[in-house]
């Protein structure tokens, strides 16, 4: 049954109106500025130094593949920096440098790479509790928020309790205008793909250290903004991930 446009939703609405048809490439009255393709944080309070590349063992793909699921029950172990380096080379390290213009881990629509990282980190060794922002280029995590965040980053994922207990949340947002200048209005649609394939590479690493992971996509967005100190307009929440240690 076909909707009309009362009953169309504003998700159906969007979708609908961002099709690609071979009468239309999608609307083109619209323009948008090009964004940075990379943010930084020159001011802030602290600064941790990453591997470029992590130093782990191997881990077999297919055996990580099928040993991945989502699991939220966590022990109070800290997570190793060496631990951290690693879910962050896996999910944004720069794999490739080509006629210098750096690659990623995760794959992204026409390589734009409109996903920012971001974590909230409760237990990890080498770094105080608070909101980080991985600096890609710098291999780097910056503080921008200090403090304990797992309460209100609780409240804000509903009440999920393991988003307080897990050893860091990762939290991903994106700039829209960093794909929007290209592919118009349909970005959105690219942005959210690429939050997925950040998040699935973050799992298998995760999977691959010995470590539990759960991806999360229900929360309070305005309230996941203000932790990470976003707009929610030009940069907005997408996703977020909770890693912690698990026993024995």
């Amino acid at each position: 049954m076909k909707m009309d446009e009362q009953t169309l939703g504003g998700g159906r609405r969007y979708l609908q109106e961002t099709r690609y048809s071979r009468r239309a490439w999608g609307p083109k009255e619209r323009t948008y500025p090009r964004a940075h393709p990379f943010k930084s944080y020159p001011e802030a309070q602290a600064r941790v130094e990453l591997p470029p590349r992590p130093q782990v063992a191997p881990a077999d793909l297919w055996d990580t593949l099928a040993r991945r699921r989502s699991l939220r029950h966590y022990v109070d172990r800290p997570l190793t920096l060496a631990e951290v380096g690693a879910l962050c080379w896996a999910t944004q390290g720069i794999t490739l440098v080509e006629r210098s213009f750096p690659y990623r881990a995760s794959p992204s629509a026409g390589a734009l790479y409109p996903v920012e990282t971001y974590l909230a980190v409760h237990r990890a060794e080498g770094l105080s509790p608070g909101v980080w922002h991985l600096n890609v280029l710098d291999s780097a995590l910056d503080l921008i928020n200090p403090g304990d965040t797992a309460r209100p980053l609780v409240e804000a994922g509903l009440t999920q309790s393991f988003l307080g207990s897990a050893g860091v949340v990762f939290i991903w947002t994106g700039i829209l205008n960093r794909a929007m200048w290209k592919y118009r209005e349909r970005a959105i649609r690219y942005i959210f793909l690429d939050a997925g394939h950040v998040c699935q590479n973050l799992m298998l690493a995760a999977t691959a250290l010995g470590l539990g992971c759960c991806p999360v996509g229900a929360f309070f967005d305005d309230e996941v903004e203000r932790l990470v100190g976003v707009d929610g307009q030009e940069e907005v929440a997408l996703y977020l991930a909770a890693v912690g240690a698990l026993g024995p």
